[in-house]
């Protein structure tokens, strides 16, 4: 979360000429609820349970950027399906870089704690190898400004592409 991943991937996408999603954004228009709304109706579990699905049925389809929720990582069963899904890129930001970016935004139900900035270093810390393991390649975002990121991304999309 707040590394940039739904902004940079729309203008990845945008870019290549390809189509973009968002898997949190696919689940609320095919559940018809906010993420906070699943996470408070059913629970964390089953929310991950529709993410898997979700995941399976977009990584079928070519010639698009997928953002992922940044706990997607955490059902084992996801890795081997974001690997075989194409070129995976790890948009990385420390945790205070991250707190930054999110502490304003309230739609967040992982971060509603007494500590949101230590909740997100000990998320990351629980995530980081599993994150290391999906990614291709990893970017952190701490020290670059949004174009450098989009740019860097796209070559490396662009780059993968047509070494394919």
């Amino acid at each position: 979360m707040g590394t940039g991943k739904t902004t940079v991937g729309k203008r990845v996408a945008q870019s290549l000429n390809f189509e973009f999603v968002d898997t949190d954004a696919f689940i609320v228009e095919q559940e018809g609820r906010s993420i906070q709304e699943i996470f408070e109706d059913v629970g964390e579990a089953e929310f991950r349970k529709i993410e898997t699905a979700v995941l399976e049925k977009i990584t079928q389809v070519k010639n698009q950027i997928i953002s992922t929720g940044g706990g997607i990582v955490t059902q084992e069963v996801n890795l081997p399906i974001l690997k075989n899904g194409g070129h995976v890129i790890w948009l990385k930001a420390s945790p205070e870089v991250i707190y930054e970016r999110v502490r304003r935004n309230f739609d967040r139900p992982l971060l509603k704690t007494e500590n949101p900035l230590k909740t997100i270093q000990d998320l990351l810390e629980a995530r980081q190898d599993s994150y290391a393991q999906c990614a291709d390649l990893t970017i952190s975002t701490d020290d670059l400004s949004l174009e450098e990121t989009i740019y860097g991304v796209t070559e490396t999309a662009r780059f993968w592409l047509n070494d394919q």
